[in-house]
Order: C-alpha cells, then structure tokens, then sequence
C-alpha cells in the first residue's frame, strides 16, 4: 500500500507540473509572445488587383469562352491573370493563354520562329490596355505577382497529377499460382506489375479545365463572375518574403499534413455560344496570333459591330397536334427548340410555313405556338385559298406586326392570338 500511495503522489506531482508549465505557456503566447504563435494558413483567396497608375481594379482572373454552336467562327478559350510587373508592384502586366478551334474544329497551333516547336497554346502580355505575343513564355512553376489584402503574394502553374498504369507479368501470375494456395488468389492485383507516373499540369490542361468550368457555369451566356473558385489543382499561391526578397519555397496551405491545397479566386468570365468571328471579341485583341481576324464580312471602320445569329425555319421545325374536334393539325415550335435558342444572344428569327408541303389538314398555330420568342418575319404561303387558324397566345410577345407577317392565298382567323392581324 505503501508503494502505490508514493506512485500515486509521484503521478499526482507530475501532471501538476505538467499543468503549471501549459498554464504558463498559454499566458505568455496571449500576452508577451502573442506575435510568435505558430499559425497555419491552409489556403488562400486572391480576388482583386489595383493598377497603381490608373486607380482601376480588375479581378485577379478573366476567361472568354465562344464555344462556336453555331458554326459562325472559331472556338475559342482563353485566359488572363492580372499581374504585376514585379514585387514593387509599379504597373499591372498581365499573363494570358488562348487555345483556337477553327471551324473544322482543327486546334490552331503556335510555331515557334525560332525553334519550329509547335504549341496548341497562344500567349500574350498586355500593358496599359495593349495586348502583344509575348517574348517570354512563362513556364510551368514561374511566378506572376498579386496581392492579397495589400500583402505581395506570387500565383503559379506549379500543379501536378499522378497517373496509375497496370501491366500483366507471367512470372508474377505463375508465382502466385503457388502462394495463391496459402494467401487466396488474387489475380486481378498479384499479376500486374504497377507503375505511378507524376506529371506536370500545363497551361493547356488549365485552359480546358477553365473551359469546362465555364459550360458548365450556372450564369449562363453572357457577363458573370465566379466569385469563389478553387484552381488548387492547378494554381498555387505563394507568400513574399519581404526579409530575404524571395518568394517562400512552401506554397500556401502546402506545409500542412493535409495534401489538398484550395486556392480560391474571383474570375470574370463571358461565355457565348457563338462562334468568334472577329479580334475585337478577344480579350486580347487577336484570335491565334492574328490582329486583324475578321471573317465577318464587315469593315473595322465601323463604329459597332454585332455578330447576330440568323434562323430560317419552316414548317419542318413545327411539332404537329392533331385534333378531333376539329379533324385536323395545330401546329407548335418544340420546347427543346425553343431553350435552345435562348442560349443566343442575338439572333434573327424568319419563319416561312408553306401550308401546301404538308400533305394533311393544316389548321393553323396551335395555342402558344411561337411561345414568346423574338420572330423578325412570318409568312404563310399556300398554293390554293384557305383560311388559317392563330389559337390564343400563338403569337404573343413575338414582336411581330402586321407589317411583318406575309400572306399568299392565306386568309388569317384570329382568335385573340396576340397580334393585330
């Protein structure tokens, strides 16, 4: 009894200390030794830069997708980081990469003019709203300079994947034949020889990536910002080391035990499903290198230009409802017509329904029938005199005027369809 009451006061007298020295420890990291507390930074948003000669602030990232649905230009991804010139941060020089389709979807390769290496991706410097091919192409693990909350940081491609390969061994197989009978078989892992490969992520892989991402995007055509994405796969952010003038070896969230490193970003995207058909639509001002690409048809003297996407239907485009009624067919544009043009920013509609290539009775427009979309012209043709039904609501909020629909041997009954004819 007597030895466990010295153990248990030993013990006692031990965890005491113990709790003295923690004790002390806290009061001197909250008070004294409050600026040495360790801390762990596991990730990092980078959202804005301002251009110090300007005042002008402008999101670390930008992104243009023309994905080309409609066949009227080049597919077209490309991407811009905001950066500075240097660590003094006198300037803002950004760093941009484009990728090019052309319209057989054929990749617009880069030539090098020195070494005849050829690229699947453009790049391009722009300074003081001026974009130019650049004369250092950044490399995988290169730095470009941004801040964070008025802190210098440096973002870089510097990412990596692994690749698992598999390849069967006859030795392997047979020596397993024997173990196998003590351990149990397993072919499909004892057989194979494997192999992980670690590969560097590239500036094209980024570009498909950010490609994907804009799809898939829930803002749609048109201007967005995606205020909060995590390229950590790809994008690796770096703190400055003001003291020794260098960038830290360890990248932001890279120190700690867990292996996912998040690197967040603001980005402002467009995406269109267009074609690009002109340089101006580039945030760089050319498209494959090509300053002056311009397979529109007009002039760059003009002072606007509007690329609009332009629809010729007939009555092959109309789903047909049979009624028994009325012992005919009502005719109706289909739904999935109908979302898909609203993909369009702008677009011209002509409608030309010719009654007499449809070999049943043709009543009219059904109830709703051009479901409210933007139609430029109607006409509705036949080769013998009949009368033509518009149910309700078939051309409401069309747009179109009695100046705008066209009739040959067509006589118009109207029944409230939303348009004075």
């Amino acid at each position: 009894m007597e030895i466990a009451k010295k153990i248990a006061n030993g013990m006692l007298i031990f965890v005491t200390v113990i709790a003295v020295l923690m004790s002390c420890l806290l009061l001197y990291f909250n008070t004294l030794g409050k600026d040495k507390m360790p801390t762990a930074i596991t990730s990092a948003y980078a959202t804005t830069v301002t251009d110090p000669l300007t005042g002008e602030e402008k999101p670390v990232l930008e992104a243009n997708y023309y994905s080309n649905k409609n066949g009227t230009g080049f597919e077209v991804v490309e991407f811009r980081v905001n950066a500075y010139s240097g660590v003094s941060k006198q300037g803002i020089y950004a760093r941009g990469f484009q990728m090019v389709w052309d319209k057989d979807g054929n990749i617009v390769q880069y030539t090098n003019p020195t070494t005849n290496e050829k690229s699947n991706v453009w790049y391009y410097d722009s300074f003081d709203n001026t974009s130019f091919e650049t004369g250092h192409v950044y490399e995988w693990g290169d730095k470009m300079v941004i801040d964070i909350d008025g802190d210098t940081y440096g973002v870089a491609l510097d990412g990596r994947y692994s690749v698992t390969t598999k390849s069967f061994s006859f030795l392997k197989a047979v020596g397993h034949t024997f173990t196998g009978l003590w351990t149990g078989y397993d072919y499909g892992t004892k057989a194979y020889n494997f192999e992980t490969k670690t590969y560097n992520y590239t500036f094209e892989d980024l570009l498909l990536k950010v490609k994907q991402i804009i799809k898939s995007c829930s803002n749609g055509t048109g201007d967005g910002v995606i205020s909060l994405i995590d390229l950590g796969d790809f994008l690796h952010i770096y703190e400055y080391d003001e003291e020794h003038g260098q960038f830290k070896g360890e990248p932001v969230g890279g120190n700690t035990s867990n292996s996912l490193i998040n690197s967040y970003f603001t980005m402002s995207t467009h995406f269109d499903n267009r074609g690009m058909a002109w340089y101006k639509q580039s945030i760089f001002g050319s498209v494959a290198g090509d300053s002056n690409y311009n397979i529109t048809g007009l002039t760059d003297n003009v002072n606007y230009w509007k690329a609009t996407t332009t629809f010729e239907l007939t009555e092959q485009n109309f789903e047909a409802r049979y009624s028994q009624i009325d012992n005919g067919f009502y005719y109706i544009l289909p739904t999935s017509f109908i979302n898909e043009i609203k993909d369009y920013e702008d677009i011209e509609i002509n409608i030309t329904f010719n009654v007499s290539n449809l070999d049943v009775n043709v009543l009219g427009f059904d109830y709703y029938a051009l479901n409210g979309i933007e139609v430029s012209s109607l006409t509705i043709t036949s080769s013998t005199q009949r009368d033509f039904r518009l149910m309700v609501g078939s051309l409401k909020d069309t747009g179109l005027t009695s100046a705008d629909i066209y009739l040959t041997n067509i006589k118009l009954v109207n029944t409230n369809s939303g348009v004075a004819v």
